[in-house]
C-alpha cells in the first residue's frame, strides 16, 4: 500500500487542483462524505446515536463541517474552536451548509462542562502538528480523550506529527483514523501506530498521480510478496545449493552476537555457515555453534579480530555466496582496519551490521568503494554516527535527513526504527511487523543472519531486506502471544522462525 509524507499530501492536493482541474471544495466534500459513511457504519447498531465533531481552523476542520452536513439525520453537535467569522475558504462553504441544515454548532475554545456522546470526530488539525500542542488545542484533545466513547480522527490524530509519528502531550487517542487518499507516514511510525488505531484510507477523487510526487516512493510491505521472493525447494536440493554464508562476528565479551547471527542464518534456511572466530576464544564458538562451521583467526591473544586475520578470511570469499560482517566485533581500531579490508575486497553480497559500520562513521563516501550489492542495518543511534549528527537533528529532520543520505548511497539501507524501514534508491518500504518487546540485545544479530541467508540464496538484496525484516518482526509477534513483550529475548526467535517461514513455502 502506498503512503505519503505531509509534503507529498500537500503536493497531491496542489497538483489535483492546478494540473487536473479538481476543485478543493469537491475534495473536501468527498472527504466529508467518506467520513460520514464510516460514521454511519459504526452508528448502525446504536439507537439514536449522539455524535460530536470538533473542528479546527484549517481544511481538517472543513472536512469535519462537510461530514456534519452529511450526518444531519443524526443527533450531531459541532464544536468549532474558532469563531464563526474566522472560518475561511472551502471550510466556510460547508460551515454555511451546516447552518442551513440547522446542525447545532458551538463556537469558542472552552470545552463543555458536561457532555455525553457515542462517537466523537477529531477534525482539529490533521497532519499539521509539529511539537507540543497549544493550550487551547490541548484542552480539546484532553476533553476528547476523556469521553467514554468511540474516537474517530480525520487524516491524522491531533498531536501526532504526520511525518515523524511523534506524539505531543495530550495527543488524541483514536480507535480509527480515516485518512484521505493515502495514509500519512506518521500513522505508521513511532507513537503514530499506537494513537491512530485502525487506519482506513478513502478515495476522495485524487487523480492517479502518486508517482509524480517529489521524494521517496513510500509503501508498506505486503506479506503475500514474500512467497514470490522465495524459490521453491527442489526435491533433490542439497546444502551447497541452499546458501553458503560467511559470518565475521563476535569478540571477547560479545561471542553471543556471533552465535545469534549464525543461528539466525541457519534457522532461516542457510545450507552452510562458517563463522570467523578470534583464535584465542574459538573454543567458545566451537562449543555453541554446533550446526555451523568455525575457523580460528589470529588475534594476538586479545579476543578480537585484527588485520592479520585477513588472509584466512579472504580464502573463504570464493567459497561463500554472501558475507555478514559486524555483529559484536567491537570498536578496536585494528578490527576496524580489518573490516575495511574485507568490505572493499569482498566479491560477494555484503550485510554490514553494528560494529561493521564503524569504518564509515562520518565518511559516507567510503560506501562508494564497495563493488558488490550490500545492505547496512543501523539503528537510529548508529545512523546518527554515520551521518555525524546528533539524535535531535535526526528526529527533527526525519524524513528529510534520510533523503539526504540516500541521494548518493549505492546500497540498501535497513533503518531499524519503530518500525523498521528499508530504502533503496527512491523506494522506502515501511515494515508493519514487530513490537516493543524487540528492544533487547541480540535482535539485530538475528536479523543480520536472516538477511545474510536470503542474500546467499540468490535473492536480490532489496528483496532480501524486505523479506527478512518482515519475517523477523512477524516471528517476534508470534512469540509475544506465548511469552508477552516483557522478557522477550533474541534467542526466543530462533525456534519460532522456521514455523513462520513455513507459511510461505
Amino acid at each position: 500500500m502506498r503512503i505519503v509524507t505531509v509534503a507529498q499530501a500537500v503536493e497531491l492536493d496542489q497538483k489535483a487542483m492546478q494540473d487536473h482541474g479538481i476543485f478543493g471544495i469537491d475534495l473536501m466534500g468527498a472527504a466529508g462524505k467518506a467520513i460520514a459513511e464510516e460514521v454511519k457504519k459504526m452508528a448502525a447498531e446504536i439507537h439514536d446515536p449522539r455524535i460530536a465533531i470538533v473542528c479546527g481552523k484549517g481544511n481538517n476542520g472543513g472536512d469535519g463541517f462537510a461530514a456534519a452536513a452529511c450526518l444531519d439525520q443524526f443527533s450531531v453537535q459541532v464544536f468549532s474552536v474558532v469563531d464563526q467569522d474566522d472560518i475561511k475558504g472551502d471550510s466556510a462553504h460547508f460551515h454555511k451548509v451546516c447552518i442551513q441544515k440547522k446542525v447545532t454548532i458551538h463556537y469558542g475554545i472552552n470545552t463543555p462542562d458536561v457532555f455525553k456522546c457515542d462517537l466523537v470526530i477529531d477534525a482539529l488539525i490533521g497532519t499539521g502538528c509539529q511539537g507540543e500542542l497549544r493550550d487551547e488545542i490541548a484542552k480539546w484533545t484532553t476533553w476528547m480523550n476523556k469521553l467514554s466513547c468511540f474516537v474517530l480522527t480525520v487524516d491524522c490524530p491531533t498531536g501526532i506529527d504526520g511525518n515523524r509519528g511523534i506524539a505531543a502531550q495530550n495527543s488524541v487517542r483514536a480507535e480509527k483514523t480515516v485518512t484521505m487518499g493515502y495514509p500519512k507516514l506518521g500513522l505508521y511510525i513511532k507513537q503514530g501506530q499506537e494513537y491512530a488505531g485502525e487506519i482506513e484510507a478513502v478515495d476522495i477523487g485524487f487523480p492517479d498521480i502518486i508517482d509524480e510526487l517529489s521524494g521517496f516512493r513510500w509503501s508498506t510491505f505486503a506479506a503475500p510478496n514474500i512467497s514470490d521472493m522465495f524459490s521453491k525447494l527442489d526435491t533433490d536440493t542439497y546444502k551447497h545449493r541452499q546458501g553458503k554464508l560467511l559470518l565475521i562476528a563476535g569478540s571477547k565479551g560479545m561471542t553471543g552476537a556471533a552465535v545469534l547471527s549464525t543461528f539466525g542464518a541457519l534457522r532461516s534456511g542457510a545450507g552452510l555457515t562458517i563463522t570467523c572466530a578470534p583464535e584465542s576464544i574459538e573454543e567458545i564458538y566451537e562449543k555453541t555453534i554446533i550446526e555451523g562451521m568455525t575457523i580460528g583467526c589470529p588475534d594476538d591473544g586479545n579476543g578480537f579480530l585484527i588485520p592479520a586475520s585477513y588472509k584466512i578470511i579472504e580464502e573463504k570469499f570464493e567459497w561463500c555466496d554472501a558475507i555478514v560482517i559486524g555483529p559484536g566485533l567491537g570498536n578496536n581500531a585494528q578490527t576496524i582496519k580489518l573490516v575495511e579490508q574485507i568490505i572493499f575486497n569482498a566479491k560477494k553480497p555484503l550485510i554490514i551490521d553494528a560494529d561493521g559500520l564503524r569504518a564509515f562513521h562520518g565518511n559516507q563516501n567510503l560506501f562508494k568503494k564497495i563493488n558488490v550489492p550490500f545492505i547496512i542495518t543501523p539503528h537510529e543511534g548508529e545512523f546518527c554516527q554515520l551521518m555525524g549528527i546528533n539524535r535531535d537533528t535526526y528526529v527533527n529532520s526525519f524524513p528529510d535527513i534520510i533523503e539526504e543520505f540516500m541521494a548518493d548511497f549505492p546500497g540498501v539501507l535497513v533503518l531499524k526504527n519503530a518500525p523498521t524501514i528499508t530504502f533503496q534508491n527512491n523506494d522506502a518500504i515501511v515494515n508493519l511487523t514487530g513490537n516493543p518487546g524487540m528492544a533487547t540485545a541480540g535482535m539485530g544479530d538475528v536479523l543480520a543472519g536472516i538477511l545474510g541467508t536470503f542474500s546467499a540464496q540468490g535473492m536480490d538484496v532489496f528483496q532480501a531486506a524486505q523479506a527478512g525484516v518482515y519475517l523477523h518482526g512477524s516471528t517476534a509477534d508470534g512469540k509475544i502471544e506465548e511469552k508477552g513483550q516483557r522478557g522477550l529475548i533474541a534467542s526466543d526467535l530462533l525456534e519460532e522462525l522456521p514455523k513462520v517461514m513455513r507459511e510461505f513455502d
